[in-house]
């Protein structure tokens, strides 16, 4: 800590080992932060799927059916943002009213991240959202998972 002056304070050298020090730390836990931010994106996304599946119970209770669609719809994006009763359209835009008793889900979510998404599939007897993992998870390893009525599994196709 004296310099060769006989003052008092740190050397060059002590500073930089500091500096290189503190930055190998913040390097070591950006990393360690990215794995549990992922981690996190991936509870959010079971989360989500698991508040569609339970929307889409209550709509089949009331309705007999679950939404019918011809072609696969992104969940959360242009005709697909809100799950209103059979007669108001099921999946609708945003921008479509539905009456406050017949609304299953007035905002159905996002994937987390933009350039994910939740994709449904069904018929009048199942339905099929399709979603992907980043990192292993409550469901099992990084991947594809498809959630049906009676649960979120690898498989696809209705049920």
């Amino acid at each position: 800590m004296k310099n060769f002056n006989g003052q008092k304070g740190f050397t060059l050298i002590e500073l930089l080992v500091i500096i290189i020090i503190i930055i190998i730390l913040a390097g070591i836990s950006i990393i360690a932060l990215n794995g549990q931010r992922a981690k996190a994106r991936d509870a959010n996304r079971i989360s989500d799927v698991k508040q569609i599946r339970t929307a889409l119970e209550f709509y089949f209770s009331d309705e007999g059916e679950y939404p019918a669609i011809s072609q696969p719809v992104v969940l959360g994006k242009g005709n697909a943002e809100k799950l209103c009763s059979k007669a108001e359209g099921g999946f609708v835009s945003a921008t479509t009213a539905c009456s406050q008793e017949t609304t299953y889900m007035s905002k159905v979510p996002t994937d987390p991240l933009p350039d994910r998404q939740y994709t449904y599939t069904g018929s009048n007897d199942g339905f099929d959202i399709l979603f992907i993992t980043e990192k292993e998870s409550s469901l099992g390893l990084a991947g594809a998972y498809h959630a049906h009525s009676e649960t979120i599994d690898t498989s696809s196709g209705n049920r």
